[in-house]
């Protein structure tokens, strides 16, 4: 097993804020989709208007899990970088 492992912390942060971004589209669509028609009364009303309302309820869990998982790449990008520093410090008190 090899103990080095190497992390590209500017990487994880523009992932991150691409998925942000991502998250806000994604909500954003949620927000913006038309209402089910209820004029004329069809049969298949009822279940058009269920239907857009499961598809906005999606959208918006998909938002916040995207904006979660956008969180969490960050708090780890930084988890990172202080491991990082950590280590850099203790290198130079070896020497």
């Amino acid at each position: 097993m090899n103990p080095d492992l190497e992390v590209d912390t500017e990487e994880l942060r523009r992932t991150a804020s691409a998925l942000t971004t991502t998250a806000a589209e994604v909500t954003a669509t949620a927000a913006a989709t038309p209402p089910a028609e209820r004029i004329p009364r069809w049969r298949a009303t009822d279940a058009a208007a269920l239907a857009v309302e499961a598809v906005q309820q999606q959208l918006r869990s998909l938002g916040a899990t995207t904006a979660e998982t956008a969180r969490l790449v960050t708090l780890a990008a930084a988890a990172y970088a202080e491991a990082d520093a950590r280590a850099v410090t203790r290198l130079r008190l070896t020497r």
